[in-house]
């Protein structure tokens, strides 16, 4: 084997330089590419490119064949004009089954900031045209950036007509933060949630859940699901339209997952499941149009590395991180608490503490076994912070940022004065003072040991001033309120999710602190993963006494996902420990339900400034250098089991962040 087909295999990237004319052939190989005879191939997935640098960007495609199994002969060319009346690059390049004959070239040379169009040959048979546009060279003035990032495109929920909206926009480019598969499939598709266009997928191999959910576990499964995915004429439109940037998130290889285990059962991460990691890896990297390093000669599952940067003029650095490769596991392993309730969501925020500290503390003060980044990515990000020379600083974050809380014991107490304000609404004035009152009262059985015995000496207080004598309130309201008394573990401060960055608080803390300590000043993350829109500023450290902030945190819904409510109307409505907290979720009156948990979630956390929890949609961003203005855009419902008409927007909540300030407004 010569270096040069030793380079291809284990890299997987061609090369080609753009010039003035005809460019010259290429293919990784000495011998000649081999001649494909004529109206046998088709390029069924499209065409796609990504990773804009101002002098370059990758082109990626993937051929098909009719009869046939060897290597397969592509011409690229590439043009400056949308007729290719001249070629900047002609090159054939070879198309390998060892790579399911997917091609990923890096053409170089190019202009910076300049629109391009490119397309794939083989034999008789054309691709699509693509459209990319590299970026601006770095230091040079830009006035404006127009992206949009997304997440979370599930095949079998909703629908995906802002994919067809996305793609009618002028954009620079589109940011994925990933979920870009879900890699389990349903066996049975849910009735009326998703589009009728999207046929049941059936893994070629997988394994099954318990639940009767089957997932991917083999390199033929992920390549199936990509193939499957690449075949909806919108994401072959939105890939076509503009370069993509995009990096992964846990679903392209397994749901919260970490490093190379996965979480389905609560002992399932005890063990590796390292061929299924890297048959995940290689399959992101064979469909993705990323210039990242990839050796598949490397026998372990740290055979790739996708995070990477950008530069845009001087007006904005991207920085994509990999927030599942190298992070520890779970604070809380699943296996200690039977499930992931208790280790992954609605974690006591004491014991989730108290768990990090005996970590760091174990391994010598160090954040290795409490780290979402892991050492080396966590001082890469460091770096690029703080000697970027650009006004923004982006950051393509997988999870979210911003702390997610409830107070249990204000929640009950909150629950508890709204139901006497129905019985006694002559109290309605007093609905803060009296949440306040019984949640002291719950506070101090709790710490008294003598809960449920409640005394409720404060709110027998309250009320004293307002004719409710002692014998009333013993007589008529006592009852009501030891009715409606939960198990007396809700009577503390939960963290919602600790797969996301408040599961990883010191590490979250370090990174605030570094950037304290820089001065670096508009960094915003770009985040997904949660099924819902949230903006909100990211604390320095949100459990003192006065948080500072230091950053923001723009979140976008799922394109195409269950809505993240819905996931808390499952715990309520099928969990006993919590059914007691309903209220905070949601509320059905003659059928009609209502979405609370927007406010719960808003009232326990006033750093969050935007909250919708039941919705998918995208996020569109104007940059420029004096602000951030992004635009949550929420899809239109299924339509008889179709997607809906165009314009796919149902309505639209604007938010900006002003340079040199960390906060973010609702516009």
């Amino acid at each position: 084997m010569d270096r040069r087909k030793f380079l291809q295999w284990s890299s997987f990237i061609t090369v080609s330089i753009a010039t003035g004319g005809l460019a010259g052939c290429g293919g990784g190989d000495d011998d000649p590419p081999p001649q494909p005879s004529p109206g046998n191939f088709r390029f069924p997935h499209g065409v796609a490119s990504g990773d804009p640098k101002a002098d370059s960007v990758v082109l990626w495609t993937r051929v098909e064949r009719e009869h046939g199994s060897g290597p397969v002969a592509v011409r690229l060319q590439v043009s400056t004009q949308p007729d290719f009346s001249t070629l900047l690059v002609n090159d054939v390049l070879t198309a390998l089954p060892e790579w399911d004959y997917t091609i990923r070239n890096k053409v170089t040379g190019l202009s910076a900031g300049t629109t391009y169009y490119y397309r794939f040959q083989a034999g008789n048979a054309n691709s699509t045209i693509g459209r990319t546009r590299t970026a601006p060279l770095p230091g040079t003035p830009v006035s404006q950036l127009k992206f949009a990032f997304i997440s979370c495109q599930d095949w079998g929920i909703n629908h995906w007509a802002g994919m067809e909206e996305l793609a009618a926009q002028d954009l620079d480019f589109i940011v994925h933060v990933g979920d870009y598969i879900y890699e389990s499939v349903l066996e049975g598709y849910p009735v009326g949630l998703v589009e009728s266009r999207h046929a049941q997928l059936v893994l070629p191999n997988g394994a099954t859940q318990p639940n009767g959910t089957r997932y991917a576990t083999t390199l033929e499964d992920y390549r199936y699901l990509y193939k499957s995915y690449r075949s909806d004429a919108r994401l072959q439109a939105l890939h076509a339209s503009c370069p993509i940037i995009a990096v992964w998130d846990d679903h392209e290889f397994s749901d919260d997952c970490w490093q190379d285990r996965q979480t389905y059962e609560p002992t399932d991460d005890q063990n590796p499941v390292t061929a299924r990691r890297r048959s995940a890896s290689q399959a992101w990297y064979e469909f993705m149009p990323a210039d990242v390093s990839f050796d598949a000669a490397n026998p372990s599952f740290l055979n790739i590395q996708i995070y990477r940067d950008f530069t845009f003029g001087n007006l904005a650095t991207l920085v994509m991180t990999d927030e599942r490769l190298y992070r520890a596991d779970h604070i809380i392993p699943e296996a200690s608490v039977g499930g992931d309730l208790g280790s992954r969501f609605f974690i006591a925020q004491t014991t989730l503490a108290q768990a990090e500290q005996q970590k760091i503390a174990a391994a010598g003060n160090v954040l290795t076994p409490v780290s979402m980044l892991g050492d080396t990515q966590r001082a890469w990000w460091e770096d690029r912070m703080r000697t970027a020379a650009t006004t923004w600083k982006l950051w393509g974050n997988q999870v979210s940022l911003l702390r997610m809380q409830i107070d249990g014991t204000q929640a009950v107490a909150g629950l508890v004065a709204a139901a006497l304000i129905v019985a006694r609404p002559a109290l309605a004035p007093l609905r803060d003072s009296l949440r306040d009152a019984l949640a002291t009262d719950l506070a101090n059985a709790k710490n008294a040991g003598t809960y449920p015995n409640v005394d409720y000496a404060a709110t027998k207080a309250l009320l004293a001033p307002y004719g409710v004598t002692a014998v009333d309130f013993d007589t008529n309201l006592k009852p009501q309120i030891d009715s409606r008394l939960p198990a007396v573990s809700l009577l503390q401060r939960y963290i919602v999710n600790a797969d996301q960055w408040d599961g990883y608080n010191a590490e979250r803390k370090a990174l605030m602190a570094s950037l304290k300590t820089w001065g670096v000043q508009n960094v915003v993350a770009l985040t997904g993963d949660i099924h819902a829109f949230f903006a909100g500023q990211v604390m320095d450290d949100y459990d003192a006494a006065t948080p500072v902030p230091v950053m923001v945190d723009l979140v976008t819904a799922g394109l195409s996902s269950n809505a993240f409510q819905n996931a808390f109307k499952s715990v309520v409505d099928n969990n006993p420990a919590f059914a007691d907290l309903k209220a905070l979720v949601y509320e059905e009156i003659n059928g009609v339900v209502t979405n609370t948990l927007n406010a719960t979630l808003s009232t326990f956390n006033p750093w969050l400034r935007h909250v919708d929890t039941a919705v998918q949609g995208y996020a569109l961003v104007t940059l420029t250098p004096t602000a951030l203005r992004c635009s949550f855009h929420r899809m239109k419902p299924l339509v008889d089991g179709n997607a809906p008409p165009q314009p796919a927007t149902e309505s639209v909540v604007t938010v900006e962040v002003p340079a040199n300030s960390p906060t973010v407004n609702v516009v």
